[in-house]
């Protein structure tokens, strides 16, 4: 049989078990995510930072975990970081330093590296939420928090700009909504019948007039160009584009103008 039958063959008996599939949210998170147990150590922060372990308790007796990176200039605006999904946010601690001089927010999934539960697209909006109040509510952080999100967890970071009032967000090879990028890979109706979660950014994009900036990988393997263009084009704030033309989607901060175009923007008044 040749790949283009197998391809066919596959697609074909996907398609005679949409019916069991359904909106069958343990398929969809064994596709999206990627749990990944606790870095250790974790990295020390930059000279000069303090780090604190944050841990949110959440409904059902969950707990999520993760860390707090202050800069001595305390009391400062803050950034709070929703990651990938495959990525254990602590190795961000020791780059803490270069998120435009805020204090950063660094907490784990469920599932992820020292955080309980599992993973569901309100739950984890409802993580972040919570992140943000408790932040709010910290004398060391004044003046604003922001969201960033790279990957999956820029869908996390609108949806909490659209429930919360953050100053600003940065978005890392963002998209408009999982089932279109899954649509880009699978037949369209194969992908809707099977995620139970959404994550559609683009729906909540036109009402966010708050400052985007968003820094795309311009080889991206995983989310195509175009979703994120999709999702910035949407935008009705401010917003900028960056393309990193040989970058890749695992490899793009490790691109100078990665860190250098967050920096700046997390620095902006």
């Amino acid at each position: 049989m040749t790949p283009r039958e197998l391809r066919t063959a596959g697609i074909a008996i996907a398609f005679a078990l949409t019916p069991m599939l359904t909106g069958c949210r343990p398929l969809q998170n064994a596709l999206l995510f990627h749990p990944q147990p606790l870095m250790a150590p974790v990295p020390a922060p930059p000279s000069g930072w303090r780090v604190e372990p944050l841990a949110l308790e959440r409904p059902g007796e969950v707990t999520v975990r993760g860390w707090l990176v202050v800069p001595p200039t305390a009391p400062v605006r803050a950034v709070a970081y929703f990651g990938g999904n495959a990525e254990e946010v602590s190795w961000l601690v020791a780059h803490a330093d270069r998120f435009g001089g805020r204090a950063v927010a660094l907490v784990n999934y469920r599932g992820f590296g020292g955080s309980r539960g599992k993973p569901a697209e309100e739950a984890l909006v409802g993580d972040a939420i919570a992140l943000f109040d408790a932040l709010s509510a910290r004398p060391d952080v004044r003046g604003g928090v922001a969201a960033m999100g790279r990957s999956l967890g820029t869908g996390i970071a609108v949806r909490l700009a659209a429930q919360r009032p953050v100053d600003r967000v940065v978005l890392v090879s963002p998209y408009d909504s999982i089932e279109a990028v899954g649509a880009h890979y699978f037949p369209a109706a194969l992908v809707r019948a099977v995620i139970a979660d959404r994550y559609d950014a683009k729906s909540h994009a036109p009402a966010l007039r708050i400052p985007m900036l968003a820094v795309v990988a311009g080889s991206d393997e995983v989310i195509p160009v175009e979703r994120s263009r999709s999702l910035h084009d949407a935008w009705g704030g401010p917003k900028r584009w960056v393309e990193v033309p040989r970058a890749g989607h695992n490899d793009l901060q490790e691109h100078a103008p990665f860190w250098r175009e967050i920096g700046a923007f997390l620095a902006e008044p």
